[in-house]
């Protein structure tokens, strides 16, 4: 059931971006030999306007119909015509789900049993409530091997699903399904995900592509604007003036975009918010690169988590106000799981 467009995702980490961001995403990702997933309602302009600027990468299309307060619901079955477009611009499709309650087999069928139906390379996205990696992860890793088909996951949490230890070990569990198994709206858990054996993953370009939002939940208050960027010390982002004022000189990056300059350079770049955001992309697949190439993904990504987890204690110690990340925390608890669970085996490189 796996075509070579599907292949050609193994492995990778993908860039999750509005339309409007898609320019720059493609520049990062060509410069990292990766992909984006266009998350809206018509990507076909946008698709066709990147292929006619000839960057040759992955791309998939997010309808997204899972999030926001007026959601669709799993009942309602993946539509034709949004795959079918997909396909007219030669991808491979990805189904316009709508959101997966705690629960909900009957509308998990009828997702799975929807795309089987359509003809070409289809990706159902499952849009899943947290609480499914909690008690149901077998049935659904069995509902999977069932139909046979890789499936696209999307995760709902009021602030980040990976922050919680049983969300974790429940997704883990999902990797054991015999089908591939894509990660969509991620932070930098995306890059842990991958070396635990995703077939592939997506970063999200901002909060609101990084998990799926509850229905019911408070959505992000809206702020004065504030410039952020990810700090691979933390495995965090943070705002530009923070960095400037409160982080050590010597923190320098690595990716392509910074060359090793020290990341007090991206508040006086003459596009502070361009930099911060090619920046940030670029570091976290700068990461993935590194971990890509590390003889043992899993135990590389639980240092990199005691490293920065040893920079935000030192922070902390004379910043009170100082947070740190609970995603890393719960990582890297993960280091008491069994060695099967904390070494899969990696994934073969993608062509």
């Amino acid at each position: 059931m796996v075509g070579a467009r599907l292949d050609e995702l193994n492995g990778r980490l993908l860039i999750q971006c509005q339309p409007g961001q898609a320019k720059n995403a493609a520049r990062v990702a060509a410069a990292h030999d990766t992909g984006l997933v266009l998350t809206g309602h018509t990507p076909g302009p946008v698709v066709r306007a990147l292929r006619e600027h000839g960057f040759t990468g992955p791309i998939l299309c997010d309808a997204a119909r899972y999030a926001g307060r007026r959601r669709a619901f799993a009942e309602s079955g993946p539509g034709w015509s949004w795959t079918a477009e997909q396909h007219d611009l030669g991808l491979l499709a990805l189904t316009d789900s709508g959101y997966l309650a705690e629960h909900d087999w009957p509308g998990l069928r009828r997702i799975l049993a929807g795309a089987a139906r359509q003809p070409g390379q289809v990706l159902p996205v499952l849009p899943l409530a947290a609480r499914w990696f909690e008690h149901s992860v077998d049935g659904l890793v069995a509902e999977l091997n069932r139909a046979s088909l890789p499936v696209a996951v999307a995760i709902e949490h009021q602030k980040d699903p990976f922050s919680v230890r049983y969300l974790i070990r429940g997704f883990l569990s999902l990797l054991a399904a015999e089908v591939p198994v894509v990660l969509l709206r991620a932070d930098v858990s995306a890059v842990a995900a991958l070396a635990h054996g995703t077939h592939a993953a997506a970063i999200g370009t901002t909060t609101a592509l990084r998990h799926v939002y509850p229905r019911t939940g408070r959505l992000p208050v809206p702020r004065l604007p504030s410039i952020s960027a990810f700090v691979p010390q933390l495995l965090d982002y943070r705002p530009l003036p923070t960095i400037a004022a409160r982080t050590a000189p010597s923190w320098h990056c690595d990716c392509p975009e910074c060359d090793g300059r020290p990341l007090t350079t991206l508040a006086r770049s003459a596009r502070p918010e361009a930099s911060a955001f090619r920046h940030s992309l670029s570091a976290q697949l700068t990461l993935h690169d590194h971990l890509r190439d590390h003889p043992a993904p899993v135990v590389g990504w639980h240092d990199l988590c005691a490293s920065a987890l040893a920079e935000h204690r030192a922070l902390a110690e004379s910043l009170p106000d100082w947070h740190t990340p609970t995603n890393l925390r719960a990582w890297h608890q993960l280091t008491r799981l069994p060695a099967a669970v904390r070494n899969p085996p990696r994934p073969a490189a993608s062509s």
